[in-house]
């Protein structure tokens, strides 16, 4: 691997984005950053979940074809934000939301980093301990997450080069390794889980929106991995890398996940590693490795850009104390969190969906409609903030489908949480028509965002 630097540790590296000099990633480092953090045992349970919707083939195929290219998508667009504004994710969104409401999303996408690491490193902390017991080692749980942690947040702190460059190398090996065991288990399950019946409308659009809210969730973080790529980079060379990363991983690991599912008799992390043991025999020990492996390099990336996030909330640390604040607390998470893992894993996706989608809205319309004449920062709390927010907390009160909270129209549209897909439309026609009819002059002037005012 070439020498690495550490990216710089000054809170500046939010608030006035990277230099013109630091723009100098090649096209194709961010294809394999959200490929490797898509190439995961949770990639995989969301196919399990698919069977157990009771999906059949076709039916599996299509929702993951689907679901894939539409959650792709989304976070592949908001990343060409990235070499545009040089600015991390949510920082970018601060001309649309202002300074203060541009908060608000910070520190929600900050808790969903967290989130996101409690989930890998559950699953990865229980395959570790298997692990060491295969070769008759007893090694606790805290520690095992403890190593996990440690590591991650090492990288974390090191910052967005060495996850780039580490990722081209991860992300071809374990893309490899995951699937020969796929192979094999399917040569050890031979057929796919026949479902009892066909899969009614409703259990297909649960499925389809699944998949959806599964890769959206990265729409928070991916210009913070493309905003070092040369500024004159065409949009359609920032788009593919990231959609192709995202679609390929979910497409094949779900499809794999769907395919073995008859063998996870029990819904919980313990459950999926017994599967995963069975079904590979004598390469059970490697697979165990690999899983416990995986989740380095995906929360390495969620603790970067936690750090990020807990910046552009308005903390002044330095990015490495950020980051160390980020993978301590995931740590406490997880030796906190419920055994009742599947249901945190799509209640925590779907939660979070229900802001991600009308934030993504009005992100990428305000930069569509005047974002290439606009960026001072406006003060305060600006319409599109209000707009995100009462746009929320509508979709969760009307449409959540929630064991945490149902919605009060979740009944009358057959228990599916359409609320993200409401949520962005809405968000989109509500922000599109305030900037027609209600024109700011705040928002109509244009300085560079990266260059600090004196």
């Amino acid at each position: 691997m070439p020498k690495i630097r550490m990216e710089r540790t000054h809170h500046s590296l939010i608030t006035d984005g990277v230099h013109d000099h630091e723009q100098t990633l090649e096209a194709i480092k961010p294809f394999w950053v959200f490929f490797v953090t898509n190439t995961s045992i949770g990639t995989w349970l969301v196919g399990v979940l698919l069977a157990g919707m009771r999906l059949d083939f076709v039916e599996a195929v299509f929702v993951l074809l689907v679901g894939g290219i539409i959650g792709s998508a989304l976070p592949a667009a908001t990343a060409v934000l990235g070499p545009l504004t040089r600015l991390s994710q949510l920082e970018a969104g601060r001309f649309a939301l202002g300074r203060d409401g541009n908060k608000f999303p910070a520190f929600m996408n900050w808790v969903n980093a967290i989130g996101m690491d409690v989930i890998n490193n559950i699953l990865s902390g229980v395959a570790l301990v298997a692990f060491m017991a295969t070769f008759d080692l007893h090694m606790p749980f805290w520690l095992a997450l403890a190593l996990l942690v440690g590591i991650q947040a090492l990288i974390g702190i090191y910052g967005h080069h060495l996850i780039q460059e580490s990722s081209q190398y991860t992300g071809a090996l374990l893309g490899l390794f995951f699937i020969v065991i796929g192979i094999i288990a399917l040569h050890q399950t031979d057929v796919a889980p026949p479902p009892v019946n066909h899969a009614s409308t409703k259990d297909i659009l649960s499925a389809l929106f699944l998949l959806v809210a599964f890769n959206i969730s990265y729409a928070t973080y991916t210009a913070d991995y493309t905003r070092y790529l040369p500024k004159n980079t065409p949009s359609h060379r920032v788009f593919i890398p990231v959609f192709a990363g995202l679609f390929l991983s979910l497409f094949v690991f779900g499809l794999f996940g769907y395919l073995t599912a008859a063998t996870v008799t029990q819904a919980t992390p313990e459950g999926v590693m017994q599967a995963l043991q069975g079904l590979t025999g004598s390469f059970s020990p490697l697979v165990l490795f690999l899983v416990a492996f995986n989740s380095i390099p995906s929360n390495a990336l969620n603790d970067n850009s936690a750090a990020y996030c807990l910046m552009s909330a308005g903390i002044t640390l330095s990015r490495p104390i950020s980051a160390c604040i980020g993978a301590v607390l995931g740590y406490i998470v997880c030796l906190m969190a419920s055994n009742d893992f599947i249901d945190f894993f799509t209640n925590f996706l779907f939660l979070f969906a229900h802001g991600i989608a009308p934030w993504a809205a009005i992100i990428l319309l305000h930069w569509l409609l005047i974002g290439k004449r606009q960026s001072q920062t406006p003060s305060g709390v600006t319409r599109g903030c209000m707009i995100f927010v009462g746009v929320t907390i509508a979709s969760v009160w009307l449409f959540s489908a929630n064991t945490l909270y149902t919605g009060l129209l979740s009944d009358a549209v057959g228990g599916v949480d359409v609320g993200p897909y409401i949520g962005f439309v809405l968000a989109g026609l509500l922000y599109g028509a305030s900037l027609k009819f209600w024109p700011a002059p705040q928002t109509m002037s244009w300085q560079n965002p990266w260059k600090r005012r004196a």
